[in-house]
């Protein structure tokens, strides 16, 4: 993601999985998710942090949680920044790796007023 690679980012999903963004549907599968990830690319600065994983007993199923931050241009030379949580539940295959199943983020900051 910080090459702003998005299909390196979606090989990291299974084919059904789920991708829960703030504001917007449920993302259902790698089409879908996709296009989450190419919006959310397309910021100029997107990062995140890992804090906890943790694996199950039977060693098949993960979840990891951390911290993001993505700056948007709200206008010119006026950057907005977004600080939020984000939670990842993975899934192993059957030739070894770890995909991810389920996936949301929200903001830390408060909902929008309307």
């Amino acid at each position: 993601a910080k090459e702003k690679n998005v299909e390196g980012v979606v090989v990291y999903y299974t084919y059904d999985a789920s991708f829960l963004p703030p504001d917007a549907p449920i993302a259902s599968g790698r089409e879908e998710i996709r296009a989450v990830w190419t919006q959310l690319l397309a910021n100029p600065d997107v990062s995140w942090q890992t804090t906890r994983v943790e694996v199950s007993s039977a060693g098949d199923l993960a979840y990891a949680t951390g911290t993001y931050e993505i700056t948007v241009d709200a206008s010119e030379d006026n950057p907005v920044s977004e600080i939020g949580k984000w939670v990842a539940v993975l899934k192993k295959q059957s030739d070894g790796t770890w995909k991810q199943v389920v996936g949301i983020f929200n903001s830390d900051g408060p909902a929008a007023s309307e």
